[in-house]
């Protein structure tokens, strides 16, 4: 079911696209526009890498959400640092 919603969206964003776009007539740049949509909307529905049973723009949105947060095996704050053990 979450795919389909992934798909309605991605179409719903296409359609409006396109009639703002390209009002009277799509061309080659909307059917551009429509096959590029349809390519990314295919890519986010895929199952992602880490978790199969998750889609690929969870996965793309897990990592823009955590980008600026530090790992949490962080070695430099885990470590003690030798010159404060000698003071």
């Amino acid at each position: 079911m979450e795919r389909i919603f992934v798909l309605a969206i991605v179409f719903g964003i296409t359609y409006l696209m396109i009639k703002s776009f390209y009002p009277y007539n799509i061309g080659r740049y909307g059917l551009i526009l429509i096959i590029s949509n349809a390519l990314l909307a295919g890519f986010l529905i895929l199952p992602s890498p880490s978790n199969p049973m998750g889609l690929m723009y969870q996965e793309m949105l897990r990592g823009i959400l955590k980008s600026t947060k530090h790992a949490t095996g962080d070695l430099v704050a885990v470590t003690d640092n030798k010159q404060r053990e000698e003071k």
